[in-house]
């Protein structure tokens, strides 16, 4: 269930001078407040969507809506309007997904820099996840290195990267061993179809 909709705090609060009072006919200041408004997500803010306020007869207590003003009153709250700064904490939760994507994007550019690594210098029980020809993934185990780098394969596939741990289980993997040499483990790196090298 998603928690959405939108809130107001407010920005700025202030007296004005001496105006004329539409209900009590007196001179009186009034005090203008102005609020922003944003959308949230599980109550946390993503954006603002504008500002709105009123004032206050501080002689009679009558509140006015922005469309209620006179031309003077209108004044002082447009002034004061445009004193109020949108605060940073409005856009929290664009912030957060910022970081987010940007953390993993180095992530992601971490993992890509250490299977390089780990391709030009495999070691036994390096685990190599990879796309087949059919548009699934498995995994292949290094088992043996010698001239060439020796593989086990695993007998299953997987429909979305994320299911490669479930799969990713010794019983699974074939007994036969199919070589490669590392300039066809680069290339193939290369080409994406294996996507990322695990060593424990």
């Amino acid at each position: 269930m998603i928690f959405y909709g939108s809130n107001s705090s407010q920005l700025k609060s202030k007296l004005t001078r001496q105006i004329p009072c539409a209900n009590c006919n007196e001179s009186a200041k009034f005090n203008v407040e102005v609020y922003g408004k944003y959308a949230h997500l599980y109550w946390i803010p993503i954006f603002p969507i504008g500002k709105t306020g009123g004032a206050v007869c501080t002689n009679c207590n009558t509140v006015f809506e922005p469309k209620q003003m006179d031309h003077n009153l209108k004044l002082e709250y447009q002034n004061v309007k445009e004193e109020a700064k949108t605060p940073i904490k409005h856009f929290s939760a664009l912030f957060l997904i910022v970081l987010i994507i940007g953390g993993l994007a180095f992530s992601s550019f971490l993992d890509n820099k250490n299977s390089e690594k780990y391709i030009a210098n495999p070691m036994v029980n390096d685990l190599y996840e990879f796309k087949t020809e059919a548009n699934y993934y498995s995994t292949m185990k290094i088992s043996t290195i010698s001239d060439s780098i020796y593989f086990r394969f695993n007998e299953y596939e997987t429909n979305k990267k994320s299911g490669i741990s479930e799969i990713d289980i010794p019983k699974n993997y074939k007994e036969q061993e199919y070589g490669y040499t590392t300039k066809e483990l680069q290339g193939l790196f290369k080409d994406n179809i294996i996507y990322e090298v695990k060593r424990n």
